[in-house]
């Protein structure tokens, strides 16, 4: 299913944003401030409050976002998140890093720590439109990201391939995020989001 821009209804709440609203072609989000998805490790702090739009889905899928960022503050992020519980999930999305290299990376969290890989994009990146994809087959998550739109021709970039321990028949929360851990929100346009069950 697409749900942008007609099947937003779909799509519900988890820490509702300071605001959302279906524009013509794209849904917008305003994230909150002090806003994040992180457990414990390195950092030492726990913060499970981003802005998730999700739908539950079970069984293998594949999902799909396209979306553009206007970043204000350090460590401002947008992708998709897919959730079991608050002590595992992921998330995949551009860090961004002001005067510096953004962070492009995926977080897995696991028995309640978290692991991020990632690498050095220029923050020209967020002129554009950018697209993630991730894809279950069982319990194990592969991780996707390309420059553009979703529906470009150009390859798909691996960023990860990863694994979580799923309850069997459980539904996962399949949906986009956005999330500002400083002290300022900021907008995200995303103009696609589409799950698709796979075999």
């Amino acid at each position: 299913m697409q749900y942008i821009p007609h099947h937003t209804d779909r799509l519900q709440e988890m820490f509702p944003p300071e605001h959302r609203a279906v524009e013509q072609d794209h849904l917008l989000l305003r994230s909150r401030p002090d806003t994040d998805f992180w457990m414990r490790t390195h950092y030492g702090f726990e913060r499970y409050n981003g802005h998730v739009l999700y739908d539950e889905i079970k069984g293998n899928f594949e999902a799909i976002a396209e979306l553009q960022m206007h970043p204000q503050r350090t460590y401002d992020q947008s992708g998709i998140f897919i959730g079991i519980d608050p002590s595992n999930w992921l998330k995949t999305s551009v860090e961004f890093i002001p005067e510096k290299a953004s962070h492009l990376g995926v977080v897995v969290t696991q028995r309640s720590y978290s692991d991020w890989s990632t690498r050095n994009v220029d923050n020209s990146i967020f002129s554009q439109r950018l697209s993630f994809r991730v894809r279950r087959e069982g319990n194990d998550f592969f991780v996707y990201f390309r420059e553009g739109s979703a529906d470009l021709a150009a390859e798909w970039e691996q960023l990860r391939i990863t694994h979580l321990d799923c309850p069997p028949g459980q539904p996962l929360r399949v949906g986009i995020y956005s999330a500002s851990p400083m002290d300022m929100g900021f907008d995200t346009a995303f103009y696609h989001f589409e799950i698709q069950h796979v075999d």
